[in-house]
């Protein structure tokens, strides 16, 4: 008897290689809806703790939800090996940077500017993926950035183009865009350095390590703060971050950037000001004039054109 064709097989390794990459798709677009919470909240607390105190507590609490996890799944408890560690480390100061310059950039500037400045991102990302891993965008894709981007300061400025001009680089906004260079680094290190890993494992260790790095960084802060009189309000605050916009967007951003090029991961983050216009009408706000509008329709057709190119 005649062996059966391959076709199928190769059609359904395709499909299944599709569906990865769909999911990968999914999981960036729940990303940046949660970390669109960041910046108000980040903005209403900073005040409360020092940056480096503030975070230390967000990644450590991170570290108990994802210690959980692994208690309650089948993932092997395993601790790294040196050269392990190494990866770690490389990927931990890329996030502490980040989350030190958010918070210390939102003691100067406003969380609408903050935001301005995180749609950097992308562009910064198209430059480190080139060096890194030599990722490159037809241009078709550089102008659909350049657009999408252009769409998402414009629904940041909320279609007003005198905010729109009057946008200045102060302090703050130097300072979280240090923040954001680095950032933009985070899903090319990803493809670089994961060895593998499960992404629990992958996730729970690199906030081990980056939690090591800030004791050392923020050492006085940390050990002097009086953590019995934080208000509640806050640990609540500090608790959702370092749930939705820590824990679970740190294993979103790294299931996708195993599944799709670096830019492609990093421009879900100019979905970011759609969703806190999305907030704000839930929260009872005004709906959006009808040029800013027109700014989210020009945002989505933007992306889907840089995401297919």
């Amino acid at each position: 008897m005649d062996n059966p064709p391959q076709q199928p097989e190769r059609h359904i390794a395709t499909n299944n290689a599709l569906s990865e990459k769909a999911k990968a798709h999914v999981a960036m677009f729940v990303f940046a809806a949660l970390v669109s919470t960041s910046f108000t909240i980040g903005r209403a607390i900073t005040f409360a703790l020092d940056p480096a105190a503030l975070t230390f507590l967000r990644f450590s609490m991170a570290i108990g939800i994802f210690a959980l996890i692994t208690v309650f799944s089948n993932n092997k408890f395993e601790i790294p090996s040196l050269k392990s560690w190494g990866r770690y480390f490389i990927l931990a100061i890329i996030l502490v940077v980040f989350f030190i310059s958010m918070f210390e950039g939102l003691r100067y500037t406003t969380p609408l500017n903050a935001a301005a400045v995180f749609t950097m991102v992308p562009f910064l990302s198209v430059l480190v993926s080139f060096v890194v891993v030599r990722q490159r965008l037809p241009f078709l894709g550089y102008t659909a950035l350049f657009i999408a981007s252009l769409a998402g300061l414009w629904i940041v400025f909320n279609g007003n183009l005198n905010d729109l001009l009057a946008f200045k680089i102060g302090r703050g906004e130097l300072i979280f865009l240090v923040g954001c260079a680095s950032y933009s680094a985070y899903s090319s290190a990803v493809q670089k350095l994961n060895g593998g890993d499960n992404l629990i494992s992958l996730t729970m260790w690199t906030l081990v390590a980056a939690s090591i790095v800030l004791l050392v960084y923020g050492w006085t802060p940390i050990t002097t703060t009086q953590w019995q009189l934080v208000a509640p309000i806050i640990y609540l605050s500090v608790g959702w971050l370092a749930l939705f916009t820590t824990a679970i967007s740190f294993y979103l951003i790294q299931y996708a950037s195993l599944r799709l090029p670096s830019t492609n991961v990093m421009a879900y983050t100019l979905l970011i000001p759609a969703f806190v216009l999305a907030q704000k009408i839930a929260n009872g706000g005004a709906w959006p004039n009808a040029s800013v509008l027109a700014g989210l329709g020009v945002l989505m057709v933007a992306m889907l054109v840089l995401q297919r190119a």
